[in-house]
């Protein structure tokens, strides 16, 4: 295959274990980096493309995607801000007041965010614990932002560097959080051995990623993209930590982002380990996540999933209907070009972000516009493309549906919402 620019490399082998024994179940086609959004339609249309396609390792069950993107391409400069979401926000507050009990942290403990975005998670753990913060994020636009919310952000990736940097400035910390990161990560064995570095020796390093059983079971294809390398069970996790002389002591479901979870790493029995772990791993194996059967039999149901898509949306459009977006989100991106949608399909999708406003949709030109247009030219159906937080978004669009107008749940199967005030055909 010919390496498009931007391509570090192909993937060979599994990124936890080393196998190479992989199977590609699925192939979503050529598709644009999911979150750089373009100046013009056309510049969106014309953006670079690469292969998205995953595959299975049959030695220790984790998903990855075939190829690596250079990740300086996807976040020195980054469109997602974690404040916008609300829903976010309470799930940061509900979780210091977890962390605060367990591994009990205490006011003036060292808590470290790796990719911690634009401070959402530390600046809640400095209200709501008193600890100190340190935020680790790449993107120098999200940093500034941190920064200004009082949060001190060192702007890097995560490495072995940074986290002597910690220590030798900070000292170590009590914990380590990443969320939404660890599935970000091409070297997952380096990723956590720095944490167990800089750690203190009862310390723990807590990943929290979506689960991998929900990927399959809730038909979550759109989570596919370039940043999200992995698709991750607890069962290679437990094996990448005993590799590093650590291990999983405790396994949290949450619902957060269509199900992810909390996973909690130290050292090799400084932790009770919970029954929770093995709970997590001998599930997975009962509902056959260890075969690739199931995800050979999962590809055959996306892309019956992805052709309801496309006939549902442009046969609402031929009966005269029109049709809008919400969320310019990445599992956004990645639904509108599996299914080839263009401006003619959906006329527009609307965003909170700042940044992706006036903006346009990658691969697809559709454009991004701010909530006044949502009210000026209202459609008859709006697409809720961030469908993780349905709920929120169809709350804070009351006028809308008032107004008439419905909601459409695209993911696990295209449903149609209508509200009190909408017409339900």
């Amino acid at each position: 295959m010919n390496k498009p620019q931007g391509i570090i490399r192909e993937v060979t082998t599994c990124r936890v274990c080393n196998s190479a024994d992989l199977a590609n179940y699925l192939d979503l086609g050529l598709m644009p980096l999911a979150n750089n959004l373009a100046a013009t339609a056309d510049d969106a249309k014309a953006m670079a493309r690469y292969p998205m396609q995953v595959s299975f390792c049959r030695d220790c069950s984790l998903s990855q995607l075939t190829v690596v993107i250079d990740p300086r391409e996807m976040f020195s400069n980054y469109a997602y801000r974690s404040s916008i979401s609300s829903a976010y926000v309470d799930h940061c507050r509900a979780m210091a007041r977890a962390l605060a009990e367990s591994p009990g942290l205490q006011a003036d403990d060292l808590v470290v965010d790796i990719a911690g975005n634009d401070g959402a998670l530390l600046s809640v753990f400095k209200q709501e614990l008193g600890v100190r913060v340190v935020n680790v994020d790449p993107a120098e636009n999200l940093a500034e932002i941190a920064e200004r919310q009082g949060v001190t952000t060192i702007t890097s990736f995560w490495d072995a560097n940074v986290a002597q940097q910690i220590v030798e400035e900070y000292g170590r910390p009590k914990l380590i959080t990443a969320t939404n990161v660890f599935a970000h990560v091409d070297d997952v064995r380096g990723f956590v051995a720095a944490a167990r570095e800089c750690l203190e020796d009862d310390g723990a390093l807590m990943l929290e990623f979506p689960y991998g059983v929900d990927f399959i079971e809730h038909r979550e294809f759109d989570t596919i993209y370039f940043e999200h390398l992995s698709y991750v069970l607890i069962e290679p996790v437990c094996r990448l930590a005993a590799d590093l002389a650590m291990q999983v002591f405790d396994v949290q479901k949450q619902n957060i982002h269509g199900g992810t979870v909390r996973v909690f790493i130290g050292a090799v029995g400084v932790h009770e380990v919970r029954p929770t772990v093995s709970a997590f791993v001998t599930a997975e194996a009962a509902g056959g996540y260890h075969d690739v059967d199931v995800y050979e039999a999962w590809n055959a149901e996306i892309q019956d999933l992805i052709d309801d898509l496309v006939a549902q949306i442009r046969g609402l459009r031929e009966q005269g209907s029109t049709v809008a977006a919400f969320a310019a989100s990445a599992k956004g991106n990645t639904l509108l070009n599996a299914c080839g949608f263009a401006a003619d399909d959906v006329a527009y999708i609307v965003d909170d972000t700042p940044e992706k406003i006036g903006r346009f949709s990658p691969g697809t030109g559709i454009p991004v516009v701010d909530r006044s247009v949502l009210a000026a030219d209202p459609p008859d159906y709006l697409l809720i493309l961030a469908w993780n937080f349905s709920r929120e978004i169809i709350a804070s669009t009351t006028e809308y549906s008032a107004g008439g107008g419905k909601y459409i749940i695209p993911i696990p199967a295209f449903e149609i919402i209508a509200t009190e005030g909408s017409n339900d055909e």
